[in-house]
């Protein structure tokens, strides 16, 4: 029996509300027979219409078709819920690729079926490490390595996670008084994830209750708040509290870092190797603007939110038109006497059917309740929103048109979404040159549409593309001399994600800092190492970022499965020192650069802060959700200069 709740008729309810793919196929896994994978059932592709991010994924079956398919569902589930059959066995890879093939309609590669089985952990991926690191924390090799984790947000804690289960030492010291990182920062009007949140979440740790298909910023941060309790990771963390340096010893082959507690005087700690997990979109980029010290009314940062600002009936102005603004406008404008909204480029946005929609409940009670729904419906968000985007990202050599389009399917979808653009101005159609950027789509992240270009269309709200030339304490001021009076300012303006790890100061074997070896030009192997800088992982590091689609906690796991497999050489051989080989580094971002020159954000034209001033691309992953997976997955320890110092007394005394 099962934990099955409710009778048949609570059953079929519940059905009507699920994805008949996803049901076929997980009935398939409860019975263990793949009798049901033929061609009566099999559903027809998936398919979008041009610029829109959700694909009809129905199956498109015929009204008889689904009553059977329903039926069949009812009956199985209930003879496993009564006893009557015994639920088979998880699929193992070769299965769930055959199983995976027919619910999408169509084949999918061996190594994505792989990735897949990860992802949605019918295949234990920490297989390929724990028990290998476990068995060495048992025989006492750990009993001197600590780690310290700079950050509590989303990377910080998977990472705490994995080195809890493993039985490792660790600390993390987070600035904030809470977890959770941008989800606790940032506070705006509308903030949320424009990633389905099915998919966006832990692996290990998935939620089946999400209120809707794109959360918003209080859910979200209930989200990781509620892992770091069931995580039990608190007690590991010391909040308010900030790293201003990290200093690796050549002797002793460790880290000495300094940090200030809120209200306490200067420390600092040694440890064997720290992990940055301090994101890329934290520090908020204040843009240089003349007087803008001088305005008189409030001023802030859209990530620095002052809810105590009362903007009913205000003169609004946003600076910037990037996610945020999309996502804080429409709520602002609603109340604000007027919005103006001065832009210095537009984005694409793309229509969002599911945007506010709630989560069925027979959808919440499938995912709880009918075993390998959930593991099915992650791998189906993750196709869908993933690496089907990919193809239209690489640019055709011989395509004619390189500024504004890659390929024909990159300009079917400029087509439609300047379609999508005219639809919802409506009679303000003169915006359309203003909104209608001069880069291929995904030249930057594609933003999901909540109503921007209708808000745009309200009477009360101004789209201003003329530069800022200065702010007064009434206003701004304009190109055109035109003064926009102002009750309030805020500032949409982003990040200094150029700058990682900024401010803190890190210096590695050789004395030099890391912002003195980066430059203006931040690099490191597979994202996450850096020469001269043993024993040191970035998470979320140069080259790491994704444009075309997915979740960005993906690529995080990823690169957290790579570094602990780094980890359990280090312990389980008593390697004191692993510092990445230059030439690998240098091969591999040669690499990283060469292919992001054939993508739609590494072009010429396309200028955005996923790159620095020379034009290199630093933020982003060249590489599609598979390819990273790839890429990651296994460590080679021949990438690396292995170093070990042995247990001698003077070191000993040098790690206290």
């Amino acid at each position: 029996m099962t934990n099955m709740p409710g009778t048949d008729i609570d059953l079929r309810k519940a059905i009507e509300d699920v994805n008949l793919p996803n049901l076929l196929v997980s009935i398939c896994c409860v019975t263990g027979q793949d009798d049901l994978l033929i061609e009566k059932f099999r559903p027809s592709a998936i398919i979008a219409a041009e610029g829109s991010l959700f694909p009809d994924d129905s199956g498109m079956y015929e009204p008889a078709i689904q009553e059977e398919i329903k039926e069949l569902a009812v009956k199985i589930l209930g003879e496993l819920r009564d006893g009557k059959r015994t639920l088979a066995p998880a699929p193992d890879t070769a299965r769930f690729k055959t199983l995976m093939s027919f619910a999408v309609a169509e084949p999918i590669e061996d190594s994505y079926a792989t990735m897949m089985m990860e992802e949605t952990c019918l295949k234990d991926r920490d297989d390929q490490w724990r028990p290998q690191l476990k068995a060495a924390v048992s025989k006492g090799k750990s009993d001197r390595f600590k780690i310290i984790i700079i950050g509590a947000g989303m990377s910080g804690m998977a990472t705490a996670y994995k080195l809890k289960q493993a039985g490792i030492d660790f600390t993390i010291l987070e600035k904030n008084s809470e977890v959770g990182g941008t989800w606790f920062e940032n506070t705006y009007p509308d903030c949320g994830v424009d990633t389905p949140n099915h998919f966006y979440s832990y692996s290990f740790n998935r939620n089946a209750n999400w209120s809707g298909y794109f959360s918003k910023r209080d859910e979200l941060f209930t989200y990781f708040k509620t892992c770091a309790d069931e995580f039990n990771i608190r007690e590991h963390i010391q909040f308010n509290t900030e790293v201003s340096a990290a200093t690796y010893d050549e002797i002793s082959k460790s880290w000495q870092v300094d940090f200030q507690t809120q209200g306490q005087a200067p420390q600092s700690v040694k440890a064997n190797a720290i992990v940055s997990a301090v994101g890329q979109l934290n520090r908020p980029s204040l843009p240089d603007i003349e007087g803008l010290d001088s305005f008189a009314g409030p001023l802030w940062h859209s990530a620095r939110w002052e809810a105590e600002h009362d903007l009913h009936d205000k003169r609004v102005g946003i600076i910037g038109t990037g996610c945020s603004c999309v996502q804080l406008l429409p709520k602002t404008a609603a109340i604000a006497a007027q919005a103006t909204v001065f832009q210095r480029s537009p984005h694409w946005v793309a229509p969002a059917r599911d945007y506010y929609k709630p989560v069925e409940q027979g959808q919440l009670w499938a995912l709880n309740h009918i075993p390998y729904y959930a593991e099915f419906h992650r791998a189906r968000m993750i196709f869908i929103f993933g690496d089907r985007s990919w193809p239209a990202v690489v640019a055709d050599p011989a395509w004619g048109d390189a500024e504004n389009s890659l390929n024909e399917a990159n300009q079917d979808m400029r087509n439609a979404l300047v379609d999508f653009i005219k639809q919802g101005l409506g009679n303000k159609q003169h915006y359309v040159e203003k909104c209608v950027p001069d880069f291929p789509v995904w030249g930057k992240r594609l933003i999901v549409d909540n109503g921007w270009y209708e808000t745009l269309a309200r009477d009360n709200v101004n789209l201003v593309t003329d530069a800022i030339t200065r702010v007064t304490a009434e206003g701004v001021v304009t190109a055109d001399g035109t003064l926009h009076k102002l009750d309030a300012l805020i500032l949409a303006t982003g990040f200094n994600a150029n700058q990682l790890l900024f401010p803190m100061e890190i210096r590695g074997k050789s004395g030099k800092s890391l912002a003195e070896t980066w430059g203006n030009s931040a690099n490191a192997f597979k994202g996450i190492s850096v020469p001269d800088f043993p024993n040191m992982f970035c998470l979320y590091g140069p080259n790491t970022n994704i444009v075309h689609g997915g979740s960005i906690i993906l690529q995080v796991e990823c690169q957290i499965h790579y570094m602990m497999q780094c980890i359990t050489a280090m312990v389980d051989q008593s390697i004191d020192s692993l510092d990445v080989r230059t030439e690998a580094n240098d091969e591999y971002n040669n690499e990283v650069q060469a292919i992001s020159k054939t993508l739609a954000w590494g072009q010429s034209n396309v200028e955005s802060w996923y790159k620095n001033s020379d034009g290199r691309v630093i933020n982003n992953s060249p590489f599609s959700l598979q390819g990273f997976w790839e890429v990651t997955h296994d460590v080679d320890l021949a990438d690396y200069i292995v170093e070990r110092i042995g247990d001698s007394p003077a070191v000993l005394d040098s790690r206290k």
